[in-house]
């Protein structure tokens, strides 16, 4: 039996930046875009480099036309006009480089949230029922948002970056060794410094992805839960925790700006030290005739080319992390274990029936729901299932539907195990109405057919066979009438009629009810017994009942107590047994 009690998604799973398999997953998404992203690569290089000759060509003109030197191999007009050359054509290279990268970016993100939603609606109802949906959401925006980021822009300013650290350090060494090292002396405690604040910020980020997760889960849970916290009193409570929550992650944000708030001034500080070194022993060295002005002024100018991207690098490094630790979390959507076993059948034989045998089932390890269940529905049959709360009747529905899988026995629809079937096709076989019927905020032609391509006279015509046409008729805009969340600007009964229309509209052979009079007046509840009726003589039926009263025609009806079948037989015959239908029957004053 697998873990149940595991929880799917773990927000402290700790990251690592040199993972081997994350790289090689990351590469793979790349998979189809390799040409531009050679291109874009190219053009960046090309970006970061251009702009190192133009303080060869500043040394170049003050040691030349300004200074007076005629033997200048070109007149200031031809150094202006190279420097405008290098200037327009570095534009022209970080343009390209960004189009690139930006079209590479698009793709894969498209690419990858459809893969993702698909994945995610593939999952068993066991991962939606141990995953917070706040914390879900934070996966499926947040982290590919940062995957965008990081392919969009993280790769690209991180290699620009360090390339603006090697390419200067290249040239002042060419240029001259000595001034050079000296002027770098300072780099090195600027780097344990980037290396410090880079462990830290990456640490309180951590802490804030954490914190961000838990308040979209609970903002999600009390905007859903609204009514109930409003009904019991609950708001001061739930804004107090929330306030708790806020304050956390608010205190957290604040760690997270003194660190840049010291890391930035300290860099600031030693970069004011270098340029002091620069000029302190450039100085002398010009004295000393040993470099020209028109070197001093050059290293100036690499000097800051050097420590701009290093004030940058830890930034961008982190901004990196945060990306590479939020695709290590997308693709833990990929690699749960949480999909039913699937098969490639996707045709039947015969009208249809279905069969547990010996199946159990259990939501959590050593507590289990269903034992033994052993049962058939012919096709055509009503099979009903009655039993207090807490029997397993709704969980013998949703493994009716699907949505979970058995840990013991086998389900069987026309003597095939159920996994054998392709779920797409099975799926569409099956019609499952619940108690609490859920309806989009878009019109009632398109919850109707859930979808905007609608079959207007189908639609007409099932609307009618449930007794759902005269009140869509009465609305202002008919079947073009917008519901809002949930419907909740149509009654319990209106929402049934439409979810039998709906059922019906799609033709099944395997209807699944967990029936749904027990909230409705008595008019409604007739019109939707009529309706129930003629569905009923259309497919092969299993409804959970609660009221007894409606299922007295059914051709069999299971007793469920404890997670087994007690008891089994039409009406008639359970009435005689005088077991627990009998009691059943009683508590409802039916005799």
């Amino acid at each position: 039996m697998k873990n149940k009690s595991k929880e799917y998604l773990n927000e402290d799973k700790t990251f690592k930046f040199l993972d081997r398999n994350l790289w090689i997953r990351l590469s793979r998404l790349m998979k189809g875009h390799l040409l531009m992203v050679i291109v874009g690569f190219a053009f960046l290089i090309g970006a970061e480099l251009l702009p190192q000759f133009q303080p060869k060509i500043v040394k170049a003109i003050i040691d030349g036309p300004i200074m007076g030197v005629t033997s200048s191999s070109f007149s200031l007009g031809q150094y202006c006009l190279a420097f405008l050359t290098i200037v327009i054509l570095t534009g022209a290279f970080k343009y390209i480089a960004v189009i690139c990268n930006q079209s590479v970016a698009l793709n894969i993100i498209h690419k990858l949230r459809l893969e993702l939603f698909a994945k995610v609606q593939s999952y068993q109802m066991d991962f939606f029922k141990r995953t917070p949906v706040g914390r879900l959401m934070t996966r499926l925006t947040n982290d590919i948002d940062a995957l965008n980021s990081m392919f969009a822009e993280g790769f690209v300013d991180l290699a620009g970056a360090l390339l603006m650290l090697i390419f200067p350090v290249f040239f002042m060494l060419q240029e001259n060794w000595k001034l050079a090292l000296i002027t770098l002396l300072s780099a090195p405690f600027m780097m344990l410094l980037t290396s410090i604040f880079r462990v830290k910020v990456r640490e309180i980020n951590k802490v804030i992805r954490r914190l961000l997760a838990e308040l979209n889960t609970n903002m999600q849970e009390n905007l859903s839960g609204n009514h109930i916290v409003q009904i019991f009193g609950k708001s001061l409570e739930k804004w107090k925790y929330f306030d708790e929550k806020n304050k956390e992650l608010k205190n957290s944000w604040l760690k997270n700006v003194k660190y840049y708030s010291y890391y930035f001034p300290l860099i600031h500080g030693l970069t004011e030290v270098s340029i002091m070194l620069l000029y302190f022993t450039g100085g002398f060295l010009l004295l000393e005739g040993q470099i020209s002005i028109g070197t001093l002024l050059e290293f100036s100018l690499y000097m800051g080319m050097f420590w701009r991207p290093l004030r940058e690098i830890s930034d961008k490094y982190t901004q990196l992390q945060t990306a590479l630790a939020a695709s290590e979390r997308v693709f833990t959507l990929f690699d749960i274990e949480a999909t039913a076993p699937t098969g490639s059948l996707a045709k039947i034989e015969g009208p249809v029936q279905f069969q547990f045998k010996d199946v159990s089932f259990s939501y959590e390890e050593e507590q289990t729901v269903l034992k033994n269940v052993s049962f058939q529905v012919h096709a055509g049959q009503t099979c009903a299932v009655v039993g207090s709360t807490g029997s397993g009747k709704s969980t013998l529905l949703s493994l009716c539907n699907g949505f979970y899988s058995p840990d013991n026995g086998q389900i069987s629809l026309n003597q095939v195990v159920l996994s054998n079937y392709d779920p797409h096709f099975y799926h569409r076989l099956v019609a499952f109405i619940p108690q609490d019927v859920y309806l989009f905020a878009e019109t009632i032609a398109f919850n109707i057919a859930l979808s905007p391509e609608v079959d207007t006279d189908r639609m007409k015509e099932v609307s009618r066979y449930v007794n759902a046409h005269p009140f869509i008729e009465k609305l202002e805009k008919g079947y073009d009438t917008l519901l809002t969340v949930r419907g909740e600007n149509l009654s319990t009964g209106q929402r049934q009629l439409l979810a039998f229309a709906r059922a019906l509209y799609h033709q099944p052979q395997i209807l699944l009810l967990d029936e749904a009079t027990s909230s409705v007046d008595t008019e409604t509840e007739a019109l939707i017994q009529d309706a129930l009726s003629k569905l009923t003589k259309k497919m092969t039926t299993l409804v959970v009942a609660h009221r007894l009263s409606t299922i007295r025609s059914a051709d069999q009806i299971l007793v469920m107590h404890k997670g087994e079948i007690r008891e089994r037989g039409t009406h008639s015959e359970l009435l005689v047994q005088k077991g627990i239908y009998h009691k059943l029957y009683q508590m409802q004053n039916l005799v």
